[in-house]
């Protein structure tokens, strides 16, 4: 399902103020996701995708263009980047991988994140950028 940002708002992101909590954070990781000049596609996956009231966290997967790299982004950029700062500012997990990987194994990797940890399907977001 492809989604805006306002759309995601309005469906994800106002119904509870954990929802509204967790959609300032995601603000701020599309903010400094797209400050990078790389980001191509986004996805969200998860309980903040779901109608679970308070969403444990926001769960994401960053396509980046070919060739990205963080070695040289400034210090916020790399917050988003560093797996243990971005949960504890952002109560995110934020997954990338770059285009080189192509589009077999993005679609792999869609399918993994498409389920629960039961296995049971749940719903995957396409942030329309």
């Amino acid at each position: 399902m492809l989604l805006t940002l306002a759309e995601i708002r309005q469906r994800y992101g106002t119904h509870t103020a954990r929802r509204q909590f967790l959609w300032q954070r995601l603000q701020t990781i599309v903010q400094l996701l797209a400050a990078t000049g790389a980001l191509r596609r986004l996805y969200l996956f998860g309980s903040f995708v779901t109608e679970k009231p308070n969403p444990g966290d926001l769960d994401c997967l960053a396509v980046m263009a070919s060739g990205f790299t963080t070695a040289h982004l400034t210090p916020a950029l790399m917050t988003v980047f560093q797996h243990d700062v971005c949960r504890l500012y952002y109560q995110a997990d934020v997954f990338w991988i770059t285009e080189a990987v192509g589009q077999e194994h993005l679609e792999a990797l869609l399918a993994v994140f498409a389920r629960d940890r039961s296995g049971n399907p749940q719903p995957l977001v396409e942030v329309a950028l």
